[in-house]
């Protein structure tokens, strides 16, 4: 039997076991609870029990939503460097109770100034989750499997994203408010904190569960692993090119995507005519579609840097994504139908979530010994280009310019993923950080 490289074939002991899968099925459901706590409070300012209660204005509701995405974007660097300084078991286990830990206390406040600081703690609590889940897949995972392990990983947040409302939703309506559906949420944090513990090591030498088949096959299927670097590496990812890159294509996928989470239902509404419950269910729907992609492009990703080699195999994931991406949304506004709008936002969900896998994926490759901090470094700039979008579409809707069938938003967003196409023509994944000018 064979395990598939990016290079070529590696024997694959039949007596190997398989560790990995425990370690990855805990980090698919900490990413779950990551995108359950993270967006639960979209529904929760909303309900009754907590206008009822609280009585905050819709600008305040504002301020306590933006802290969390404001802290997250600013937490990421220090908490990448942090996984990769102290290890990703030590950390994540610590992120995990601390966000489950700020969730539970949204639960106890009483005002706005508590609500904001709650959730900024929250943001920069979970700001490390994914870069320090980066690192123990660039670690536990066969160089040919490792966008499909990273698909799981995201396709755990994805279901949280699209679940955490209809859920949010149930538990207010059987406990009668707003506060306990805090608590319980905390509580799974506690639980998923101690899995984590449990079955995660930083290194496959170092769990007592693997045995050396296993150990072999993770070792011999790409580049031998990196020494450990403690170093901040500000010098490196200043000057690699192919990490401004990969970040410019960040912020232009999570500009794009954004629309889909935060102007589409009120587009769908205003301009299409469908009532509340339809736009969002609709909404729903075409994320489902991004679930599916991300589980696609795991396979996309590796079977393309199989038969392509690392460069291109790593590049045509984005730039085909986000071609298909721009199109769909280019045909928006003149599609008669709002189903059709729909179908061609699920296109754009299921195109741009497809290459998802494949940024981690360089993000390993590049990181070497700095994995997190090198995820968190474009994952900055990407949740910064997501929250410009709050601000830039309605200065477009505002503009003379502005037509009622929001065509100029459309063309901005499909701009954006030109932007994100265009970047990955020039990443090189073999080029690794601190060492651009060789072989990683």
């Amino acid at each position: 039997m064979t395990h598939s490289t990016g290079s070529g074939q590696v024997a694959l002991p039949g007596n190997a076991t398989r560790v990995r899968y425990a370690l990855l099925g805990v980090a698919t459901a900490n990413a779950f609870l990551l995108y359950l706590d993270r967006i639960c409070m979209t529904t929760v300012v909303h309900s009754p029990s907590f206008i009822r209660e609280l009585k905050l204005s819709e600008t305040d509701v504002g301020n306590v939503l933006s802290s969390f995405f404001f802290a997250y974007a600013l937490g990421q660097l220090p908490a990448g460097w942090l996984a990769d300084r102290f290890g990703p078991r030590r950390m994540l286990v610590a992120y995990i109770l601390l966000w489950s830990a700020c969730t539970a206390l949204t639960g106890f406040t009483a005002g706005l100034v508590a609500l904001v600081a709650v959730r900024l703690a929250c943001g920069l609590s979970e700001a490390g989750a994914y870069p320090a889940s980066a690192r123990v897949i660039s670690r536990w995972f066969p160089y040919g499997h490792r966008a499909r392990a990273n698909s799981l990983v995201a396709f755990g947040g994805r279901t949280g994203l699209a679940l955490a409302p209809w859920l949010t939703v149930e538990v207010i309506a059987r406990l009668h408010g707003w506060r306990p559906v805090l608590w319980i949420y905390g509580a799974i944090g506690l639980a998923l904190a101690a899995a984590t513990h449990f079955v995660f090591r930083d290194e496959p030498p170092l769990h007592p569960w693997t045995n050396e088949a296993e150990r072999e096959l993770i070792r011999s299927s790409g580049p031998p692993p990196p020494k450990p670097d403690y170093r901040f590496p500000w010098r490196e990812l200043l000057e690699h090119r192919g990490l401004w890159l990969l970040s410019l294509g960040a912020v232009g996928l999570n500009f794009g995507w954004a629309l889909l989470v935060t102007w589409l239902p009120k587009y769908l509404q205003n301009v299409r005519g469908l009532d509340e419950k339809d736009a969002n269910f609709s909404v729903t729907v075409v994320l489902s579609c991004g679930v599916a992609g991300i589980l696609f492009g795991g396979w996309w990703c590796d079977s393309l840097t199989r038969w392509f080699g690392p460069r291109w195999g790593r590049r045509l994931p984005i730039l085909i994504g986000g071609l298909v991406g721009a199109s769909a949304y280019l045909i928006c506004p003149s599609l008669k139908t709002a189903h059709g709008v729909i179908i061609a936002c699920g296109v754009v969900a299921f195109a741009t979530d497809s290459a998802n896998p494949s940024i981690w994926s360089l993000s390993q490759d590049i990181g070497r010994s700095h994995v997190a901090a090198t995820l968190a470094w474009s994952n900055m700039w990407g949740n910064l280009g997501a929250s410009a979008v709050a601000k830039t579409i309605p200065l477009a809707l505002a503009s003379t310019m502005h037509r009622a069938d929001w065509r100029e938003v459309f063309w901005m967003c499909a701009g954006s993923f030109v932007v994100f196409a265009a970047s990955a023509l020039f990443i090189d994944s073999t080029k690794a950080l601190g060492n651009e000018n060789g072989h990683a």
